[in-house]
Parts: C-alpha cells; sequence; structure tokens
C-alpha cells in the first residue's frame, strides 16, 4: 500500500482546502451569486434583499446584510453565523448584526412602515379594500381609513433581572414573552408596529392607549374605523372619545349562555376579515423564523427593531393579501344575510323542541337517504368561509368516538319530514354537549346523477335554516362548525366514493 509521510499528508489537505476555497461564494461581490437553487439553499434570501444595504452605512458590507438576513431569515445561532460567514468571534457576528440594524432601521424602516411612511389618503387610496369599506363602513361612499389592531408574542429566556422576570412571564402561556402590536390594513400592508410590551400587567387596552398617545391620534381621524378583538374592551371608552368607530365582537354578558342572532352575526361580520392581522403576525414567524424560536436576551433588548425590520421587508418585497372574490358586491350580500333572522331558532322556542323528546324519532343516517346533496361550493357560501368546513372531519369523527359507535345517529321530528335534531360535543370541554337543529328541503335524489344534483344545489336553497345551542349557534350569517360538520356529512361527505 502506498504511505504518505506526515509532510505529504500536510500539503495533500493544505490543497483541499485550497481548491474548497475556489468555490465558495464571495459574500461582498453580489455577481458571485445566482438565483438557482444551490443559491437558496445555501442562504434562503432573495437576490434582491442585497439592494437593502445599498448606501445606507459606509461600515455595512453585503458579508454582514447577510449575516443579519440569516440570522432573522432562519434564526441561526450567532456560533453557526460564525462558522458560515468565517467571522473570527462570536462578538464579532454580533457586531455585524447590530450595525445592519442600525443601519437598516435609519435608513431603511422609515421609508416603509410607520405613520410617516405614508398619509391617510395615500392609505385609504391604495390598502382599503372595497369589500372592508362596504362591510364596516357605514358611509361607503365617503371612504375613511380601516385598520386591525392585534398583539403578537415572543418567546425569551430568562435573565438574572428579577424585575424583568416578573414582567415578562405570561400565567396565560406559562412561559416568559414579551408582545408587539401590529396595526394592519385590510389588504395585509403594516401600517405600524409598537411595542414590544411586557406580559404581566400590559393587557391590549393598555397597549392600544400607548399606541395612540406614541403617533396614531393625530394619523387618524374622526370616523375612521379600528377593528380589535375582545382584548381591547376595556380601552373602547378610551377610542370612543377620540372619534374612532371601534369594531369587537360581542362579548358575553354575565349570566348570559349565547349570543343572540344580531350580536352573533355582527360578531360574524368582524371575524370575516379579522383574520387578516392574524395572517401577517403568522407570515413574520414563517418568513422569518428568528421570531418563532426563544430569542437570546442579547437580541431580546431590540425585538422592536427586529420586528420594525421585518415588517419593513414584508411592505416593500410582499405582494398584499388577496380575499378570493371579495368585492363591495360579496359585502351587500353578507350585510343582507346578517339582518334574516333565525326563523328555526324561533320554531325551537315557541314550541319547545328542545325539551320535548317524545315528538322525535330517533335514527340514523341511512334512515334519511332524502337529505339533500350539497357540493363544497354550496357549503363555503352557506358557511360564510372554509374554516368550519375544514374543522367538519374532525367533529364528526369525534362524535363517533366519544359515543362508541359507527353509525351517525339523529333525530327527526314526528309526522314531519324536514327538520332533524343531532347532538355533538364541544372540542374544548369533555362535559359540554350541544343540540342542533337544520331544517331543510326534503327530496329523493336517490335516481338523480352527481352533476344533476351539483346544478340543482347553485339555483335552489336546499338548506331553509339552523340553529345550535353553543355560544354563537343563533346566527344566520354564516353557520358555527358544529352545524357545517353535521351539512358536510349528511349532505356531501357520506356520498362520496370511500
Amino acid at each position: 500500500p502506498y504511505r504518505l509521510s506526515g509532510i505529504q499528508l500536510h500539503h495533500f489537505l493544505q490543497g483541499l482546502r485550497q481548491l474548497a476555497r475556489v468555490d465558495e461564494p464571495d459574500f461582498n461581490n453580489k455577481q458571485s451569486f445566482s438565483e438557482d437553487d444551490n443559491f437558496k439553499i445555501y442562504i434562503p434570501i432573495a437576490i434582491l434583499y442585497l439592494n437593502l444595504v445599498t448606501n445606507y452605512h459606509r461600515h455595512v458590507s453585503k458579508k454582514h446584510l447577510l449575516t443579519f438576513l440569516c440570522k432573522i431569515r432562519q434564526g441561526l445561532s450567532d456560533d453557526f453565523l460564525r462558522v458560515m460567514f468565517k467571522f473570527n468571534s462570536r462578538q464579532a457576528v454580533n457586531h455585524a448584526i447590530t450595525t445592519v440594524r442600525r443601519s437598516l432601521m435609519s435608513c431603511f424602516v422609515p421609508y416603509n412602515i410607520g405613520v410617516n411612511t405614508i398619509t391617510r389618503e395615500q392609505y385609504i387610496e391604495r390598502h382599503v379594500t372595497d369589500f372592508a369599506n362596504e362591510l364596516y363602513n357605514p358611509n361607503p361612499n365617503v371612504r375613511v381609513a380601516i385598520a386591525y389592531v392585534d398583539g403578537t408574542y415572543v418567546y425569551i429566556n430568562k435573565c438574572s433581572n428579577f424585575r424583568a422576570l416578573r414582567q415578562s412571564f405570561s400565567k396565560h402561556k406559562g412561559r416568559h414573552l414579551i408582545k408587539p402590536a401590529l396595526v394592519v390594513a385590510p389588504d395585509g400592508y403594516i401600517l405600524d408596529i409598537h411595542g414590544p410590551y411586557f406580559s404581566d400587567s400590559r393587557n391590549d387596552a393598555s397597549m392600544i392607549v400607548n399606541e395612540m398617545d406614541v403617533g396614531l391620534q393625530e394619523w387618524f381621524n374622526n370616523g375612521d374605523i379600528l377593528i380589535v378583538d375582545r382584548g381591547y374592551s376595556d380601552a373602547l371608552p378610551f377610542l370612543e372619545n377620540l372619534g374612532i368607530n371601534c369594531k369587537m365582537p360581542t362579548l358575553l354578558q354575565r349570566g348570559q349562555r349565547q349570543l343572540n342572532t344580531d350580536e352573533a352575526n355582527d360578531s360574524r361580520l368582524i371575524t370575516k376579515t379579522r383574520w387578516i392581522v392574524e395572517a401577517r403576525n403568522g407570515h413574520i414567524k414563517s418568513v422569518f423564523k428568528f421570531f418563532e424560536k426563544t430569542v437570546h436576551m442579547n437580541h431580546a433588548i431590540n425585538i422592536g427593531d427586529f420586528y420594525r425590520i421585518a415588517g419593513a421587508i414584508l411592505n416593500k418585497y410582499q405582494k398584499p393579501i388577496v380575499i378570493e372574490g371579495a368585492n363591495a358586491e360579496l359585502a351587500q350580500i353578507i350585510l343582507q344575510k346578517s339582518r334574516v333572522p333565525n326563523v328555526v331558532q324561533i320554531r325551537i322556542e315557541i314550541d319547545n323542541l328542545h325539551i320535548r323528546n317524545a315528538r322525535w324519532i330517533h335514527l340514523n343516517a341511512n334512515h334519511v337517504p332524502y337529505f339533500p346533496r350539497l357540493n363544497l361550493n354550496y357549503l363555503k357560501e352557506l358557511t360564510v368561509g372554509i374554516y368550519q368546513i375544514h374543522l367538519a372531519p374532525a367533529y364528526f369523527q369525534d362524535k363517533l368516538q366519544r359515543e362508541q359507535t359507527e353509525v351517525f345517529e339523529l333525530d327527526e321530528l314526528k309526522d314531519e319530514r324536514g327538520l332533524i335534531r343531532v347532538r355533538i360535543y364541544s372540542r374544548f370541554r369533555n362535559a359540554t354537549k350541544y343540540q342542533l337543529w337544520i331544517a331543510y328541503i326534503a327530496d329523493d335524489v336517490n335516481q338523480q346523477t352527481s352533476e344533476e344534483v351539483s346544478r340543482e344545489a347553485e339555483h335552489d336553497e336546499p338548506i331553509l335554516g339552523y340553529y345550535c345551542t353553543c355560544k354563537t349557534g343563533a346566527r344566520t350569517l354564516g353557520s358555527c362548525a358544529h352545524i357545517a360538520s353535521i351539512l358536510w356529512f349528511l349532505g356531501y361527505a357520506r356520498h362520496q366514493p370511500r
């Protein structure tokens, strides 16, 4: 066998190292990168982002910018970045990240996020959609600013400062965290990011009061609309005194177990689009995995800057959120549905059908072949969305598992075909069970083809109404997930090939 001496082995390894360095990219030369898959795997940042550093700071190199972007994009540790970008020490990595952060905060962020970046008139013209304007503005002809406000959270490590430990501990999450707050437009444009706030006594209401004090109060005008969640209920009087019209899902009052039809419909109007701010929060954490992980304390003190930089990058390079089919005409249809009374609930309460069990016949799904067949498009229109339909299989499976049966059981009103009753379980509490009723037009569809059924479902209204005893079950704008799961099974799923 051929044997190498120590000197020969040394020269051989040195040659391998030099050969390996030939193929290494020059981090300061953008031309050394290509937009192929290898570049995206090595550094998953679009080459377009490299332009962020142009003329911003004389001490910021493209190598430093790539280090910073990989930090927030992939959430890589400082030690890993030191090896990846060949820094001398972890302190050098931290210094590079700090330099880029300060440069972007002074020369990039002010031009892409914040109330000073865009005027109120530009915001209304570019980012207030016709759908949101028609849905929430009482006078759609006079357009106003509409924004969604919501907080998110970032987990942080423990520190040696006892006061910071107390203020950052969340009893709800059982962890130490801090909470930035986002102000988002109906198309997903991030108007501003405030905070972060501690999580002990800083609830959402006190956060929005502080946000108004630091610039939003001068930007918003009388009659503008803020859409918030129930956590902001304590701040409603403050915002109304400023002339801001607040939209918030209705809270159950003491002793109240269910929202009435108007309250449930109004709440659905708000949640129809309020998911946009939650989606933007999700986009930040999915695109920039730095916020998804537990942030080390040396970076946690600057988490507000990191969040604003991430928001500015999304504003500049990401496309707006588009709701398919959402226009002024759809908003008018939704508003009309929200004014329809729940006739099924009225009949159930007048005839006491919720307590008179003798009037019902116990059946299973095979005994109601005349329940109308429904297609997915009809179900989406009926539920005013797809979230409830996505939950339907899990609800149906849970019902069968809890009842320890393989047959779906229901009740039908005696001497009246077209009204059924089903008991279904809560997904949050083991002991909670709801009753729901569905009124429908019964017809024999056994001889019809699926194409005929599909055409009829598009023009007829086979489902006349429904009512559930859950918190939002009285609404006529859409349906709760319990009703959607029964409609999904009886009208669609059981007719599909296994």
